[in-house]
């Protein structure tokens, strides 16, 4: 195969794989609620694409939540909605979970009821909420530093859902997709004090606050964001970078094991290539720096080469950047590398059918 024709396979491959095993990664972001408890309704009829075993019914009635789960204190319930929506249950009953646990929190000035209001907001995309919650954030009086960083996490994560949501508004659902990569970011200093705020937060945490926790389930608000079909080219590239930054600093890149935080941090290295693809092209300067800046996730990946889910994730990252690289030896190094890291991972789990068509696709065999 030619060298533009391992680009052309490389990024296409990519972009088909680069979600493999996000749900892994999501529910280690969950935080902890003990055995998961099921919201129920009264009907016992169901939709024809409802696959839940513990479902009592979804096509009547309003889903109503277990008076079991209704007795739980607000945290709890929090915790709950959380580590649902992780898991990827179904939309209606995350819902009902965050809206039950807002509901509990009510009239409180708490910290606990602005992060449950602000994750409310991001599932369901509502500025109101997110309005709220930062409101909520500075009635909270703390002299706790841990508090103090929180509050500017919750601030930050705020501003950015804004500027989010307030571009999708502007941006007509009918727009050609050329139209929406040309976009302009509506709210640019918002955004850029959101980002700001957010980098702050982590700065201030301190180390005895479960730091990994706070940067893993802050890389996970950008993968969640940068998802968003919708979203303009623009706005995610700048999102992407500033999570790149945050995972290069915050993740431990020297760590025998690997964590949630380095898969969503391969995941939104692998997405920022992908994005930056088009301006790196044939740019051996640019390209050069992208390899350094890899430098750390590239050799963590490697240390990894028994792990099947790492492997996967060094093969795409390196199929991205074989997709970049302006020196084509490099590009055929990647490439080739790629391969073999596949042709590895088969041999450590035979049946897996990601790696057989990966391999299929880049004309690798096994």
């Amino acid at each position: 195969m030619s060298d533009a024709g391992k680009k052309h396979t490389g990024a296409k491959r990519a972009a088909a794989d680069v979600d493999a095993g996000s749900k892994a990664a999501s529910r280690s972001t969950a935080t902890s609620a003990g055995p998961s408890k099921r919201a129920r309704t009264a009907s016992k009829d169901h939709t024809e694409d409802c696959r839940d075993a513990d479902c009592q019914g979804c096509a009547g009635g309003e889903i109503a939540l277990d008076s079991e789960i209704m007795a739980l204190p607000a945290e709890k319930i929090l915790a709950l909605a959380e580590q649902e929506e992780a898991e990827g249950a179904d939309r209606s009953v995350v819902t009902k979970l965050y809206e039950a646990s807002v509901e509990k929190f009510a009239g409180q000035s708490t910290l606990a009821f602005s992060w449950a209001l602000l994750r409310f907001a991001e599932f369901v995309d509502y500025e109101e909420y997110a309005a709220d919650a930062v409101a909520v954030a500075g009635k909270a009086k703390s002299a706790d530093q841990g508090d103090a960083a929180r509050a500017l996490l919750i601030n930050g994560r705020a501003q950015v859902l804004r500027v989010c949501l307030r571009q999708d508004n502007r941006c007509d659902q009918q727009e050609e997709e050329t139209d929406r990569l040309d976009a302009e970011i509506f709210g640019e200093k918002e955004l850029e004090q959101g980002l700001a705020d957010i980098v702050a937060s982590l700065r201030d945490t301190p180390s005895d606050k479960n730091m990994s926790t706070v940067v893993e389930t802050t890389l996970a608000f950008f993968c969640t964001r940068c998802q968003r079909h919708s979203l303009i080219h623009s706005l995610r590239l700048v999102l992407l970078d500033s999570a790149l930054d945050i995972a290069l600093k915050y993740v431990d890149w020297s760590a025998k094991e690997g964590t949630g935080s380095h898969v969503l941090a391969c995941k939104i290295a692998i997405w920022w290539t992908m994005a930056m693809a088009d301006s790196i092209l044939e740019d051996e300067v640019q390209s050069r720096a992208v390899e350094e800046r890899f430098g750390p996730i590239v050799s963590y990946l490697e240390s990894q080469s028994s792990d099947v889910p790492s492997c996967k994730l060094h093969a795409q990252l390196l199929i991205v950047l074989s997709s970049v690289l302006a020196d084509e030896d490099k590009v055929v190094e990647a490439f080739d590398a790629a391969i073999r890291i596949l042709q590895a991972a088969h041999q450590i789990a035979p049946e897996d059918q990601d790696i057989i068509s990966q391999l299929e696709d880049l004309e690798a065999g096994s």
